[in-house]
């Protein structure tokens, strides 16, 4: 959990930027809600290394530089992330100059570099990375498995002796899933999240075939967040942030919480600060839901998995651009009775509610419902998602499991 600057500031973060928005993790006790990785995304460099060969900052961007950046995150309880690229350069960058500060062929002088200056996490792009077509921006059929060049930095990072969150950014080109959580922490399953509402039903659908991945220190990313930053309505950002919680996707923060222009909505600070959907993203179980039914015609979801403590989460999700009466029906994920049930959105608690839940869900809106399950009469559905979700691999030592 954390910020990141990309969504809000492309890449064009500074230290001002920074400094301002991690001040407001704080005094909005976001911090205290767990959301404490604060990451400059791309921009952040000098285009050309240092004559030994060392990234650095920008001087005009960020005067204090690094070390000081990570002093007065730390100071505030905070971690820093920062963000490079396994390509020969970093991402967004101006087309036709090329400047040599990805970090392919760096990896260990570049980890080095970073946890010199006290960083807490690495964000690990995938632009200008394939040798075979001449390293262009992007290539989304590279010619070569992904995998290799981030197992270099993985093993880079361990030699580092720091404990350092690695979140892998291929984009879900090479199913990173299948081959991610063995050197990684997180790793992103889909392309950019953009912003427009569209993006939601892209990025869940492309999330399906990997839920099952999702586990204690190994957590498949659906992007950066979208909430608060005024380009959906109150209900779609109640459904992405439902669907990032309960898909167990790290929960970063893309908005611009205060600076000197822009102070987040009373209505998007909310959302991410409610307590009990943060809670069922940092289960301890650590099940990721999964999508257990699609009314295709009526243009409704079903999402649903396991919580800690014999618990059920389920989001009745609206596709539709008109509000509907619905029913959500237990059995579609495999439960039948709940001894109680909450109405998280609509703040409603009920008791002993059998068969099915009634509620209005609002265009683009959810109903997210945690229940504390009854033994169902017939095997659960939710038991078997559960049982299906792949191990954890031996993670070489001493990356990060936060």
């Amino acid at each position: 959990m954390g910020w990141n600057s990309y969504n809000h500031y492309s890449c064009y973060p500074n230290e001002s930027i920074i400094h301002s928005n991690a001040d407001a993790l704080v005094d909005l006790g976001l911090a205290d809600l767990g959301y404490t990785y604060v990451t400059p995304d791309c921009g952040w460099s000098n285009t050309n290394r240092t004559t030994n060969g060392t990234l650095t900052w920008n001087a005009t961007l960020f005067p204090s530089g690094y070390p000081a950046l990570a002093d007065y995150l730390h100071g505030q309880g905070l971690k820093l992330g920062v963000y490079s690229d396994s390509g020969i350069a970093m991402c967004n960058i101006v087309p036709d100059q090329i400047a040599p500060n990805g970090s392919l062929y760096h990896e260990s002088i570049d980890a080095d570099t970073f946890a010199s200056w006290g960083a807490d996490m690495l964000k690990y792009d995938n632009c200008y990375s394939e040798a075979a077509d001449g390293y262009p921006d992007a290539d989304y059929n590279p010619k070569v498995p992904l995998r290799d060049r981030f197992a270099t930095m993985t093993q880079a990072i361990q030699n580092t002796g720091r404990d350092i969150l690695f979140a892998i950014c291929e984009w879900g080109l090479d199913f990173p899933s299948a081959w991610a959580p063995a050197l990684g922490n997180t790793w992103r399953i889909t392309n950019d999240i953009i912003p427009a509402w569209r993006t939601i039903y892209r990025q869940v659908n492309q999330y399906v075939p990997t839920a099952s991945y999702a586990g204690p220190g190994q957590w498949p990313d659906l992007d950066m967040l979208e909430v608060g930053n005024n380009v959906f309505t109150t209900p779609e950002e109640q459904t992405h942030f439902s669907l990032w919680s309960i898909c167990k996707s790290p929960l970063v923060i893309g908005a611009a919480l205060k600076d000197s222009y822009t102070l987040i909505s009373d209505s998007s600070l909310a959302i991410l600060s409610n307590k009990d959907v943060i809670s069922y993203n940092q289960d301890s179980l650590g099940v990721a839901a999964n999508l257990t039914r699609r009314y295709s015609d009526a243009g409704l979801d079903v999402w649903a998995g396991p919580l800690s403590g014999g618990r059920v989460v389920a989001a009745f999700v609206n596709w539709n651009n008109n509000s509907v009466e619905a029913d959500l029906d237990f059995p579609d994920f495999g439960i039948q009775s709940a001894g109680s049930l909450k109405d998280v959105w609509n703040g409603i608690q009920q008791e002993n509610v059998v068969t099915s839940y009634r509620s209005t869900i609002p265009a683009h809106g959810t109903t997210l419902v945690e229940q504390r399950v009854r033994s169902p009469p017939f095997p659960s559905l939710l038991l078997t998602i559960a049982n299906s979700t792949h191990p954890a691999p031996q993670r070489p030592s001493p990356l990060s499991t936060a």
